[in-house]
């Protein structure tokens, strides 16, 4: 006799927090390190894109070209007007050794940035977000079994909050009955403009609180409103003291 597997619930395919893989472009344009600086510029406006990773022909990210390379170029020394040479020489010669590279490059390899930061599919979206903010990068690419499978932008993180109100009361009712094992039947999820409110009653008062905190972290949730009430008030509650009584 075989065994019959059982369904998952629906609502657990509703992700409470998001990942790369979630949000993530896969149709990912990439350049050699020989490519030549004047097709990588007519790729990102061809593509509109931004951001091109420099890959070798086994498909190892080496580096990750993008526009502000491109300006960091095309800003480089030029001869001007009124504006004698050994002056554009001091200016060569302060600039720091990266930023002249740029200046001269005429592939990718010269002119990309490296090394690069990547990611893998089940990258929770907020450690993305913390990764770029930090970092002060605007892109990074996805990876599986060392390969390039996709890219998330900044903008590709903003999908979070554009999450509908009923994607958001499924991701916090699938969050709250698998992750903290909450009888979602006594609990009333609301959700306005990723507002969530919450009403109904749970068992502990540390269960009430936890709830608001584990709500607040759902992807798409812009704030959480906890009308909810407890039966027990268990702060200070030690191994051996007695139950506390109920609230009256």
């Amino acid at each position: 006799m075989s065994a019959v597997p059982h369904p998952k619930p629906a609502a657990r395919a509703v992700r409470a927090r998001l990942t790369a893989g979630d949000v993530m472009t896969t149709r990912v344009v990439t350049v050699r390190p020989e490519t030549s600086v004047k097709e990588i510029a007519a790729l990102m406006l061809a593509h509109h894109i931004s951001g091109l990773p420099v890959v070798t022909e086994d498909g190892s990210v080496v580096g990750i070209v993008t526009e502000a390379d491109l300006l960091q170029k095309e800003q480089g020394p030029r001869p001007h007007l009124g504006r004698l040479r050994h002056s554009i020489g001091s200016i060569i010669r302060r600039a720091a050794p990266s930023a002249v590279k740029k200046i001269d490059a005429l592939s990718a390899q010269e002119l990309m940035s490296a090394p690069v930061m990547t990611v893998e599919e089940a990258t929770p979206l907020h450690e993305i977000a913390s990764l770029m903010v930090d970092a002060q990068i605007n892109r990074v690419p996805v990876m599986r079994d060392g390969r390039v499978i996709g890219i998330v932008s900044r903008a590709d993180i903003m999908r979070a909050f554009t999450r509908t109100d009923a994607e958001v009361a499924a991701a916090v009712r699938s969050t709250l009955l698998h992750d903290l094992w909450v009888d979602v039947t006594n609990v009333g999820i609301a959700v306005r403009g990723g507002i969530v409110v919450l009403d109904g009653q749970v068992e502990r008062r540390s269960e009430c609180e936890l709830v608001t905190r584990w709500v607040a972290a759902v992807d798409g949730v812009i704030a959480v409103e906890n009308r909810l009430t407890y039966e027990y008030d268990d702060r200070g509650v030690h191994l051996g003291d007695r139950w506390p009584a109920p609230r009256a």
